[in-house]
């Protein structure tokens, strides 16, 4: 297949820079419920809050597994999809469409789940962001456990490729994106279409996406009441951050 004038329809394999979607964009809800469990050990009666949880398969693989979960997103469309597909598993997660700035929930979580695009890094300011920080924060119990994934900024610095795509089935998001030294965030753009599609048929959606260090999340936790715990790779193993891991995730408790 072709799009015209002889350019092949997976155009993109050959233009573009290798695939790197676990930087930034969610992969499958079972294979992060399986991260989950590598990471944090749960014992299985954990109430877990799964923020930006999109369509909620992560969400929804939790619940398969028993947990408690409250799934919260602040698109409507996205969570009707989850809950529709939950009430086609028979599962009974609680969605809920909030600000993660504005969550109003006070010590009522064994675990706070960040992940995949993450919801805490996506404001303009970094007041915004703490604002997030501070809200996830109240929300865990005494005890409890704040898990954040992210892309690694050292990773970012030495291999980001400026263009790059994700192809997911039948669809393919094309990306273009940058890091911008003087704010610490990544801006971009997306561009969302199916195979058979010219780029130019897609609309151009912006993005942007503050990167922390290690270092410098550790005395984000601390001004909100959290303590760093634990950093992992990609596989959910605990490492040393250096270039050579695309994405981390860290552990803080409170």
């Amino acid at each position: 297949m072709t799009l015209g004038a002889g350019i092949p329809a997976d155009w993109y394999r050959t233009s573009l820079s290798e695939n790197v979607d676990a930087l930034y964009f969610e992969r499958g809800g079972e294979a992060k419920a399986v991260l989950v469990m590598r990471m944090l050990e749960p014992v299985g009666d954990e109430r877990i809050l799964d923020l930006a949880c999109a369509t909620g398969q992560r969400t929804l693989a939790l619940s398969r597994l028993g947990f408690d979960v409250i799934g919260v997103d602040t698109q409507a469309e996205l969570l009707s999809t989850a809950g529709g597909e939950a009430e086609l598993q028979n599962l009974w997660p609680y969605f809920v469409e909030e600000d993660p700035r504005r969550l109003e929930f006070e010590h009522e979580f064994d675990v706070v789940l960040s992940l995949g695009g993450g919801a805490l890094e996506h404001f303009d300011y970094d007041e915004e962001n703490l604002l997030a920080f501070e809200a996830a924060a109240r929300a865990l119990r005494p005890g409890g456990r704040l898990l954040m994934q992210l892309p690694n900024l050292l990773h970012v610095e030495a291999h980001l490729p400026e263009r790059t795509w994700i192809e997911e089935g039948e669809t393919i998001e094309l990306i273009e994106q940058h890091f911008n030294e003087p704010t610490r965030r990544l801006d971009g753009t997306r561009r969302s279409l199916l195979a058979c599609e010219h780029p130019s048929e897609s609309e151009m959606v912006p993005f942007q996406r503050r990167l922390y260090t290690v270092e410098e999340l550790a005395e984000t936790f601390e001004s909100v009441g959290l303590g760093l715990a634990n950093v992992f790779d990609e596989e959910g193993q605990p490492c040393a951050p250096s270039d050579e891991q695309q994405e981390l995730f860290v552990e803080a408790r409170a």
